[in-house]
Parts: C-alpha cells; structure tokens; sequence
C-alpha cells in the first residue's frame, strides 16, 4: 500500500468515526441530494482535518496533488471538502503552469457551487496571479468548453484580485455570458460585478447602465452601488 493509500485510509477511519447519521438527510438534501455525506457539519470535520494534517506535513506537491485526487474519487462528500482544503491551501512556490489541467478536473469532476467556488477563487485566481499569460490561451477554451462551472470559473476567478481586476476581461465575459439564463452564470455575472464595485463603483454603475443586464445578476450587481 502506498503513502498516499496509508493517508486515505487513516482519514478514512476518523471520518467514519465522526460520522453522524442524524445529519445525513439533511445535508445531503441541501445539496439537492447529488453526493453522499457522513452527516460530518464543518466544525467537526475542521476537527478531524487538524487531526490528520499532521501526517501529510513531509508529502511533495506531486504527493499532495495524488493525494487529492484519491479523495476526489472517495464517495463522501466531506473527503472532497478535505481535497479542496488541501488544493486551495497549497503555497505559491508549489504551483507550476500545467497545474491548469488537474485544476480543470477538479471544477470539472463533481461539480456543484460548493467545490467550484473556492477552487476558482482561490486556486484558479492564485494561478493566474503566477501565470498571467495563460490567461489568453486558457479562458477562451473553457468559455468556448460551455460547461457551466468552467465559464462560471471564468467570470469569478478575480474575485480576491481587489482593485487589481482585469475589468476589460470581466466585462467581455460578462458580455458573452449575459444571454445565458442559468442561474449559476447569471449569479456569477452579478457577484463578479459587486465584489469589483468595492473599488471602483463608478465603473461598475456606468457598465450595468449600459449593457441589458436584470433579474438577479443586477440585483447581485447593484448591492454596494
């Protein structure tokens, strides 16, 4: 058995420990009953996670990056939760620029707003940070990809970049996006456009005045302006 088997397998046995029937049902309806769950609520799993991180301390990133992806492939939903702690805590010194594919499994592969978001906006805009010139050769094949999580990855990718968002970019984006109605797109349309009103408002409020932008992406939009 590898290192990386030995690793699951101890995290494995603490999570069935923590395992709580009577929250089962519930979280699994929140998330419209499409993964399975120990019934482990965050702060017990937080527990468990502190328990076991210990153990992973002298892995190298291309152990780690094994590592999460055997616990993709784990049923539970709450081993996924782990995998996205591990991706997105990753420091900068481990990234390297054909991160891009595994990170475009991981949106891609069990995708629903819980995983997807804090990858995109974390992992995905930390890689961009590091590799600015992927931009132009990677954003254009997943908006062109239409999967969903891809494109609403394209649209909040910069949600941390503060006042150094490429607006020209989100704006195209934005653009392209706009006729498509889903509501995690149009969701994504809107917060990408209030997190940026934090800085600069008065661009924000001259964009959303002139494109045909309503329902909730406006809403989302117009909350700080």
């Amino acid at each position: 058995m590898s290192k990386v088997d030995n690793l699951v397998k101890e995290l494995a046995v603490a999570m069935k420990a923590a395992a709580n029937p009577s929250n089962q049902s519930s979280m699994e309806g929140y998330m419209k009953n499409r993964f399975e769950f120990f019934g482990i609520k965050a702060p017990q799993r937080n527990v468990v996670f502190k328990s076991w991180k210990p153990s992973i301390t002298h892995l190298t990133s291309e152990e780690k990056i094994e590592l999460i992806d055997a616990l993709w492939k784990k049923p539970q939903r709450e081993f996924q939760y782990i995998a996205v702690d591990l991706l997105t805590s990753r420091v900068k010194k481990e990234y390297a620029v054909d991160d891009i594919h595994f990170l475009e499994y991981f949106i891609t592969e069990k995708s629903w707003w819980d995983s997807v978001d804090l990858i995109a906006s974390n992992a995905v805009g930390t890689y961009f940070k590091l590799y600015p010139e992927q931009i132009a050769v990677i954003i254009p094949k997943w908006m062109m990809s239409q999967n969903m999580w891809l494109q609403r990855t394209c649209l909040i990718f910069q949600l941390k970049y503060k006042d150094k968002t490429d607006f020209e970019l989100m704006k195209q984006l934005i653009i392209e996006l706009l006729p498509n109605k889903e509501f995690f797109i149009q969701k994504a349309i809107g917060w990408s456009l209030r997190q940026y009103s934090k800085y600069n408002p008065a661009e924000v409020r001259a964009f959303i005045e002139e494109i045909p932008i309503d329902g909730l992406a406006l809403r989302e939009a117009s909350k700080y302006i």
